[in-house]
């Protein structure tokens, strides 16, 4: 390893998606959509496990 960055030139490539704001909103909206299945299934699962011990 050892290398570290030393001038700015050629930066961009280092941005994927700086240059197309349907990917970044693509992007955001599947990471949103995997967060709130998440959520749901833990409720689910919860909800299920609370009601096992009652």
């Amino acid at each position: 390893m050892g290398t570290s960055i030393t001038t700015w030139e050629n930066v961009s490539a280092y941005f994927t998606f700086a240059d197309s704001p349907m990917a970044l909103v693509l992007f955001s909206l599947g990471v949103a959509g995997i967060v709130v299945g998440l959520i749901g299934s833990i409720m689910k699962h919860e909800k299920e496990a609370f009601k096992n011990h009652k």
